[in-house]
């Protein structure tokens, strides 16, 4: 459970989080320069992201260690971001999860076939497993997250591991699913890499992860300490094709929610380049806080992130 003064580090604007972090080579390329995209997040808090100029992939710059992101997504992460302050997921995730699962289903449609065999890497509390699983496939689901692993075993009858290590060393899948989950891993290329090792041949990877090239909102709306990774579309594909990956295209693709397949030797690698990060750094230049709080725009997110709470509160089940 999250200890109040905890989570109170993590929300008051115009300070630093409680972290030391490290130093960290790029994910994506090894390369150690970078620009800097953004020194503020979506709560106005004090967070240094940068963009690769080898590659354009952003990450946060210290990176948290391995022992304090643990620390944080077992302290404060569900409370902070979702609410979640019980022994179950609150109703407005599972309402928004059920929402997602069908939608994710029917983008993998051609590929849930029964008796298919499912990996959700990052499964959250199960709704994606069971849409799946009524299409008679196969599931399994891998989650970290003891409270919402729990969920998903109780409330969806679902095989759910703690860690990808976890499975048998020659388990396949014919589809394996990372929806929103790369952009929190310290290593995201390598986890990448070892899914697309547990596809079956003709198999299909699923991704999915906030493009940050998006617009319609303040760049430094697009950052919070939660994402420690931020991709675009080019970084997306560079590092699916690091882990042997082409987008497919049977499926339809939107940005970065791309459906992968193994490459062949006919797909074309076009590696980002240094130009990349520039085009990040003009893009996503900050917004002064004190000039943000006065104009009175962040009235507009912070009422329609509330009101789909809200509505996915009280939405019929």
């Amino acid at each position: 459970m999250s200890s109040p003064l905890h989570l109170v580090r993590h929300a008051v604007p115009f300070t630093g989080y409680p972290y030391r972090g490290e130093g960290m080579a790029c994910n994506l390329c090894g390369g150690s320069e970078t620009l800097v995209v953004a020194e503020t997040d979506r709560r106005l808090k004090r967070l240094r992201s940068v963009a690769c100029t080898g590659c354009g992939l952003i990450r946060t710059d210290p990176m948290p260690s391995a022992a304090e992101l643990e620390a944080y997504y077992a302290s404060a992460y569900r409370a902070a971001y979702q609410f979640a302050l019980g022994r179950r997921p609150p109703r407005h995730h599972l309402a928004r999860s059920r929402r997602e699962a069908a939608l994710r289903a029917g983008l993998l449609g051609p590929a849930l076939q029964p008796g298919a065999r499912v990996l959700d890497f990052g499964s959250g509390s199960g709704e994606f497993l069971a849409a799946a699983r009524a299409r008679g496939c196969d599931v399994t689901g891998i989650e970290p997250g003891r409270t919402y692993a729990a969920y998903a075993r109780a409330a969806h009858g679902a095989r759910v591991l703690d860690r990808l290590d976890d499975l048998p060393g020659e388990e396949a899948f014919d589809v394996v699913a990372v929806h929103h989950v790369l952009e929190h891993l310290r290593d995201p290329v390598d986890i990448l890499v070892r899914l697309a090792g547990r596809l079956a041949p003709g198999g299909v990877l699923y991704a999915a992860v906030p493009n940050m090239a998006a617009t319609g909102k303040p760049p430094h709306e697009r950052f919070h300490f939660a994402h420690v990774h931020g991709f675009v579309r080019q970084t997306l594909d560079h590092a699916a094709r690091r882990a042997g990956l082409a987008p497919h295209p049977a499926y339809r693709r939107e940005d970065t929610t791309v459906v992968y397949r193994h490459a062949t030797a006919a797909d074309a690698d076009v590696a980002p380049g240094p130009g990349l990060a520039r085009d990040l750094a003009a893009a996503l230049a900050p917004v002064r806080p004190g000039a943000y709080l006065a104009s009175g725009a962040w009235l507009r997110p912070m009422v329609r992130r509330n009101a789909k709470a809200i509505r996915d509160t009280f939405a019929p089940r």
